[in-house]
């Protein structure tokens, strides 16, 4: 008989795993309550950081406006049309960004005349406030003349309700938290779910070490239909530091913008996994001007997925940066990327602390699991807004303890 059985949430006095009441508002650990984005202040100075810019728009362009989710989910990052961009930049290229479904008529009011019902199908339309539906109201047509001469285009598939499509950027708390496995645990369970999936590396460094890139891992674990690296780099540096050591191009942040939109044109869902943190140096403006990973996020209009540790220390850095989001009017939600196979009182507190912001939670170790194992194990490990099967934090703590 084992004298000490392992521990599980219930086995702490005082530490609740269970989602929290609605309105709820964090405590001494500085957690930001789950609310609406705030719009941007121009004059924050952090909004400075980084050359970052308030509006997340090219210079000279009105901002795009978007439907946003009830639930802190991204407005941007869905098919529809986002801002043109910098002079002839962005021309013609539709954005990613959600639009809003036309208004209903007022009862007794006419609708707006139609041919016979019966000769001409109507599309459906989605229902208000919800925030996939709301993406397009041609959600599934194709444009004639968007696609060149004998290509044949595929239909977008239909977002089901509170699922993230279009573009979402993954960053961390910190390096080496588990972006990369957490961005191929996303990807395998949305291609399950029957996703066409991109993943994109902007910037890739450290090849000088002979370690598998991060494209190779997302590919071998996931297997989306696209995987693109825009940038690679010999030293384990920053990107942008690691350009100049190398005195090599950056990265120039609209040509990975037009980049992104383009993928997100062919696919349901675009990944984009970030270097370190979410303020880590990416690239140059035409200007010179340093931009982040949060520019890159406002200049897509896009939600982010934070992936965080589970110990120690976690809730400060995540703190930090979700707030460095809302500060930016950017909707983001938070990945543990590890949680370890023996949990202790600290596992199970941050948990509590976390759980109104989380859509997912990865066991340890996942990243050396068989590519087969390792996709049919995803979906367990993420909500239903990432097209997983996790429903229920008690009992997903309870298995995991």
């Amino acid at each position: 008989m084992n004298a000490n059985p392992p521990r599980t949430a219930s086995s702490y006095p005082g530490v609740a795993v269970t989602p929290l009441p609605r309105g709820w508002r964090s405590g001494g650990h500085g957690l930001p309550a789950v609310t609406a984005p705030r719009t941007p202040d121009p004059a924050d100075p952090l909004l400075a950081h980084g050359g970052g810019r308030a509006s997340g728009v090219h210079p000279g362009e009105e901002p795009a406006t978007a439907v946003r989710a009830e639930d802190g989910l991204a407005t941007g990052g869905h098919a529809g049309e986002g801002p043109a961009g910098d002079g002839e930049r962005g021309e013609g290229v539709p954005s990613p960004l959600v639009t809003a479904p036309p208004p209903e008529p007022e009862p007794g009011e006419p609708g707006p005349a139609t041919a016979d019902p019966a000769a001409t199908p109507q599309p459906e339309t989605a229902a208000p406030g919800d925030p996939a539906e709301a993406t397009d109201s041609r959600e599934g047509e194709v444009d004639d003349a968007s696609v060149p001469t004998g290509v044949q285009a595929t239909p977008r598939r239909a977002a089901a309700p509170g699922e993230w499509h279009g573009i979402v950027l993954v960053t961390g708390t910190d390096t080496e938290v588990g972006k990369t496995i957490s961005t191929a645990a996303v990807a395998a369970a949305a291609q399950a779910e029957g996703l066409r999936v991109a993943v994109i590396k902007p910037g890739q460094t450290g090849t000088v070490t002979g370690a598998p890139t991060d494209a190779e891992v997302v590919t071998r674990l996931a297997g989306p239909d696209t995987v693109k690296t825009l940038a690679e780099y010999p030293e384990p540096l920053a990107p942008l530091a690691a350009a100049k050591v190398a005195e090599l191009p950056p990265l120039e942040l609209y040509e990975v913008v037009d980049a992104i939109r383009a993928e997100a044109d062919k696919h349901d869902l675009v990944l984009v996994e970030g270097a370190g943190g979410l303020l880590v140096p990416m690239g140059l403006r035409p200007g010179g001007d340093v931009w982040t990973f949060a520019d890159l996020a406002t200049a897509l209009g896009a939600s982010v997925l934070v992936v965080a540790r589970a110990g120690l220390g976690t809730l400060n850095h995540t703190a930090l940066t979700l707030e460095a989001l809302s500060r930016r009017g950017v909707p983001a939600k938070v990945i543990l990327g590890a949680w370890p196979a023996e949990p202790e009182l600290v596992h199970w507190a941050n948990l509590s602390e976390l759980v109104p912001h989380l859509v997912g939670a990865l066991p340890a170790g996942a990243g050396s699991m068989d590519p087969g194992v390792f996709r049919r194990s995803a979906p367990g490990w993420l909500t239903p807004a990432l097209h997983g099967v996790l429903d229920n934090w008690r009992v997903w703590a309870e298995e995991a303890g």
